[in-house]
């Protein structure tokens, strides 16, 4: 399917006094994954007797392996951030991701899942899934590896250990993405759950982060071809410009459902189908054409990296960011607390 993308910046980014971003744009937890790496180069178990490891089971090969918890850290946060953060968002972010993935090892420990074969969850790691082993990161950074790393090193090793809680202690679900549409959403909106810790707050720093708004256009028989293939009991009749019959949205503003010639997709349909950046989007037909434009780029629950990045220029500390992201938390020690198994 060819596509057209025009990329339009957001009116505040032409603002002089404000610093352009100039980092690359990563992907979020649960989003689709780069593949540029051809070897996972993942270290084996290294252990002082006091941390505990990760065990992933590699989706391309079926070996388990068991990776250190602060080497573990260290390859997250960097597959999760750019080194060009700042100190205290890459912070939050790495108590986010091993909050995450603490949570994660708990409930398959509590109630292991055979068919992860006695992992704590599973990951493409020769593609550099949810990890970056060194030889990757020496890949995919180069001559500015060693900086790099001793900077996202000295962000885990400040927090190591440390993690979001509820009142009793237990690990949260610390959901995070890339760049909300402004207001990152409620959990029960997107993933139909419930959770008190993964509430809609505002995050206007993310306007400012680079590709916020991006215009995605395609023609009238790629916009009906698409959506046959999405569904094919939908039947176009009728002019292109009334195909759209009804939008809801959530409080914040993505798209809940569409109505689209009598049939009902949701805003992450829409989004998968199309290849947007995020459901939070405006769909309209002109000079026959279909253009979306997207705000935001991931599902939008939990931390907004992005979000994170612009308070943390603005001189806010890791733990500010994460208890405006994750409502109802506590940063406690993890090792402490004995929230491990």
């Amino acid at each position: 399917m060819k596509r057209r993308f025009i990329v339009i910046l957001s009116l505040f980014l032409a603002m002089a006094f404000l610093p352009a971003l100039s980092i690359r744009q990563t992907t979020a937890l649960n989003d689709s994954p780069s593949r540029n790496s051809s070897s996972s180069g993942t270290e084996a178990r290294q252990t002082d007797g006091t941390e505990d490891c990760f065990v992933i089971l590699d989706t391309e090969s079926g070996k388990t392996f068991e990776i250190n918890e602060r080497k573990f850290l260290y390859g997250a946060l960097s597959y999760e951030m750019p080194p060009s953060f700042e100190p205290e968002a890459l912070k939050a972010q790495a108590v986010a991701v091993y909050t995450y993935f603490s949570r994660l090892r708990n409930v398959q420990r509590s109630s292991p899942d055979p068919e992860l074969k006695g992992a704590d969850f599973s990951a493409d790691l020769s593609a550099g899934q949810f990890y970056l082993s060194e030889d990757q990161l020496k890949e995919r950074w180069g001559s500015s590896f060693e900086q790099s790393y001793k900077k996202i090193k000295a962000a885990c090793d400040s927090v190591y250990g440390l993690v979001l809680t509820d009142k009793n202690g237990e690990l949260i679900d610390a959901a995070y993405h890339a760049i909300s549409n402004g207001s990152t959403e409620n959990a029960e909106d997107v993933f139909g759950i419930k959770n008190e810790h993964l509430s809609s707050v505002a995050s206007p720093g993310d306007a400012f982060a680079p590709d916020y708004i991006t215009d995605v256009v395609f023609s009238g028989d790629e916009f009906r071809d698409t959506l046959k293939a999405a569904d094919n009991k939908i039947s176009f009749s009728g002019k292109p410009e009334d195909y759209i019959k009804s939008i809801d949205r959530t409080a914040a503003g993505t798209v809940r459902s569409i109505d689209i010639c009598g049939c009902t997709f949701t805003g992450d349909q829409i989004r998968k189908a199309f290849s947007l950046r995020s459901a939070a989007f405006e769909v309209e037909y002109s000079g026959s054409l279909f253009t979306f434009t997207v705000r935001g780029y991931g599902h939008g629950v939990g931390l907004s990296q992005y979000g994170a990045q612009y308070m943390a220029k603005n001189g806010a500390g890791y733990k500010e960011i994460l208890t405006h992201y994750y409502t109802n938390v506590l940063v406690k020690n993890n090792l402490e607390f004995g929230n491990r198994n």
